[in-house]
């Protein structure tokens, strides 16, 4: 006798080689969980995949990467979208976030950042005056408060193309996000040097993927609900409650890294001027890892002692 017909969910995704990369190791998940599951990719092209010659900063944010995804999850053309969760803006949306939400954070990547070179180095050992690459005011801002000697200049494209730039020579070295080299097994010991967080602190929620539905598809929340982490869903929660309370945009150079230790839950952050130059502060914060927003409050206090908002609006408000 013939099986039941399998249940069909439509997964929304660019197509870069990553967005893929990530899309189908989701589905594989959920097909593993849900024998009867069967996961269709729908590629979309985004507005951050068409503008490619222009800092995102410049031309709206890294929203762009999720806008078009959105859209088509109101539409109902697809069943849900699997997004880098670093990519979604925190405030400022450019899609109305009442219809949608976040269902399932699944464990998270290495969080740590990657510096690519003709051969592993770390930050220090690059020469005097070297060219960076890297499209993130967060990064600038740490790099140039580590070495104010280094030329630190904007790079575009996806994962491929920037480690093609940096092999031409068009960049001494660029730096980029460890779990996205791993995910598109891209990662090569050879010319590649993980960077510490103590050293420079990755993007908030960089490393997790953010499975994202329509709020009222009871059905397909179940299904993503499966393959949540309670750990990745608190540490997330922590940094992208500090950009909340910072009300970061996307010229707000930010940086948060939370980790759960023992019930507690710790978040570390570092803040550059608007505009991704230094100096940077620092500030570091703690809470029951049940409530993740107040570890956030912590940080935000300490960083507003310290004129946090002086160094991202010039002033206080």
């Amino acid at each position: 006798m013939p099986g039941p017909t399998p249940t069909i969910l439509r997964l929304g995704t660019r197509g870069s080689l990553l967005a893929r990369t990530q899309s189908g190791i989701v589905a594989k998940a959920l097909e593993h969980a849900f024998p009867h599951l069967r996961v269709e990719l729908v590629i979309l092209k985004t507005s951050g995949d068409q503008i490619t010659e222009r800092p995102l900063h410049e031309v709206g944010g890294k929203g762009l990467f999720t806008r078009e995804l959105e859209l088509a999850l109101l539409a109902g053309q697809i069943d849900f979208a699997v997004h880098s969760y670093k990519d979604m803006p925190t405030t400022m949306p450019l899609v109305e976030q009442s219809g949608l939400i976040v269902a399932a954070v699944p464990p998270r990547e290495d969080p740590r950042d990657v510096l690519v070179a003709a051969r592993p180095m770390t930050i220090m050992d690059l020469p005097n005056g070297a060219k960076v690459g890297t499209g993130s005011l967060r990064r600038q801002c740490q790099l140039l408060a580590l070495r104010p000697d280094l030329h630190v200049e904007p790079i575009r494209g996806n994962i491929d193309t920037r480690l093609r730039k940096q092999r031409e020579g068009q960049f001494d070295a660029v730096v980029m996000a460890m779990a996205g080299l791993r995910r598109a097994n891209l990662l090569d010991p050879a010319t590649m040097q993980p960077i510490e967080p103590d050293v420079l602190l990755p993007a908030p929620a960089q490393g997790a993927l953010a499975l994202q539905c329509r709020r009222d598809d009871v059905r397909t929340r179940k299904f993503l609900e499966a393959l949540s982490d309670p750990i990745a869903v608190a540490c997330t929660t922590a940094e992208r409650a500090l950009v909340a309370d910072l009300k970061g945009d996307c010229l707000s150079p930010i940086a948060a890294l939370a980790g759960v230790f023992g019930g507690k839950i710790t978040l570390k952050a570092a803040v550059g001027k608007r505009g991704g130059k230094p100096p940077v502060l620092y500030a570091v914060g703690e809470s029951d890892a049940g409530t993740p927003e107040a570890a956030a409050h912590e940080v935000y206090e300490i960083l507003a002692r310290q004129g946090v908002e002086a160094l991202l609006y010039g002033e206080a408000r």
